[in-house]
């Protein structure tokens, strides 16, 4: 069998970049083995990037907000899986100053979790 790239992606930039991806994935593979692997499912992860991407932005999310993000999921299923992430402790509520709204942002613990995918990512490119 031929373990050889295509002709078509034979560009070295390509080469290394590609490389440097499953390098990543297997060093991602290599963390969720360990016990200090934060536990999410993907739509957990993708609940939590949306979340974490906002903040960063300066943006809080409503929790209704969350929920209403019908391109991944229904209403019910994003509402158990925010829930769960705040059971797992990657989000926190923050009351508004009127206490009627509540916005969500990620915890020490998620940020933690986005700094070793971090390094993953790093030392896949410095392999």
């Amino acid at each position: 069998m031929d373990m050889n790239p295509p002709e078509s992606i034979k560009n070295t930039e390509f080469l290394v970049s590609y490389e440097n991806f499953f390098k990543y994935i297997e060093l991602i593979e290599e963390m969720k083995q360990s016990s200090k692997f934060f536990r999410i499912d993907n739509l957990e992860r993708e609940i939590l990037e949306v979340i974490s991407v906002n903040w960063n932005k300066k943006n809080l999310l409503l929790v209704s907000d969350v929920i209403s993000l019908s391109k991944i999921g229904s209403p019910a299923t994003l509402h158990a899986r925010l829930k769960n992430l705040r059971d797992k402790g990657f989000v926190e509520y923050v009351l508004d100053n009127d206490a009627r709204k509540k916005f969500v942002q990620p915890t020490e613990q998620a940020l933690n979790y986005f700094g070793d995918l971090v390094r993953c990512m790093s030392a896949a490119i410095n392999h």
